[in-house]
């Protein structure tokens, strides 16, 4: 972990902490309101109303500011996770899976423009967005790969990389969506038509077969670490 990461994650005091998340708030406003492109020192310090040299004291630079806040929402993004706490199968799998596709989207949508910036610099090499990406990704993943291993008979399961790998797929194909236009365009597939596909495919990925092994009721979601990756 290199100093600028070490230099965000400070853990500061209630008053430096309360300033800390002014300046993490007034970032999120900028970016609500125009995009990462506005975020300066300057600018995320005069919206949260403080001196402009106390940003320094709690981030390095944009990128520890950014690092910090995609930290800090990955706890959102745990929502979609908690739809594999129902009993499972449900009685209507493709109705859940549906549910599922629409929280996801949703959940990532509210915070579009973080993961877009988290996602090109782990895409660009940054260790530290790379490792708050899979830490984020990993309670969904599991759950997922679960159960796409639960709906076989144990004897015919496949590998559990082998299924994380589809989950993998599935998930990082959720997520581009996710971070599309809406706008409707003549003549294009629409995006009800996107949530229909993604809904039945995931469906069809955790459909339990004849005699399947079924399922233990599942921890409850949780953030994890990327060692937690199956290798097998």
């Amino acid at each position: 972990m290199d100093g600028e990461t070490k230099k965000s994650r400070a853990t500061p005091g209630r008053k430096g902490a309360a300033t800390r998340a002014r300046l993490m708030t007034g970032a999120r406003d900028i970016i609500r309101d125009q995009s990462t492109m506005a975020l300066t020192a300057i600018s995320v310090s005069r919206k949260a109303g403080v001196a402009s040299p106390s940003f320094y004291v709690y981030f390095s630079d944009i990128r520890a500011l950014m690092l910090a806040l995609a930290e800090d929402s990955a706890e959102s993004l745990l929502v979609p996770a908690t739809a594999f706490d129902t009993p499972w199968p449900p009685e209507d799998l493709l109705g859940w899976a549906t549910d599922f596709v629409e929280d996801f989207v949703a959940a990532r949508r509210a915070i579009a423009e973080i993961l877009l910036y988290r996602n090109l610099e782990a895409d660009r090499g940054d260790l530290a967005f790379d490792d708050a990406r899979i830490r984020a990704g990993l309670p969904t993943l599991t759950a997922l790969t679960d159960r796409m291993i639960a709906a076989w008979p144990m004897d015919e399961a496949p590998r559990r990389v082998d299924c994380f790998a589809e989950s993998v797929i599935l998930y990082a194909s959720l997520e581009r969506f996710a971070a599309a236009s809406l706008l409707p365009r003549k003549n294009q597939l629409q995006p009800h038509h996107y949530v229909s596909a993604f809904a039945r495919m995931i469906a069809t990925a955790v459909q339990p077969r004849p005699d399947a092994a079924g399922l233990a009721p599942a921890a409850p979601a949780t953030i994890q670490h990327p060692q937690t990756l199956p290798t097998q």
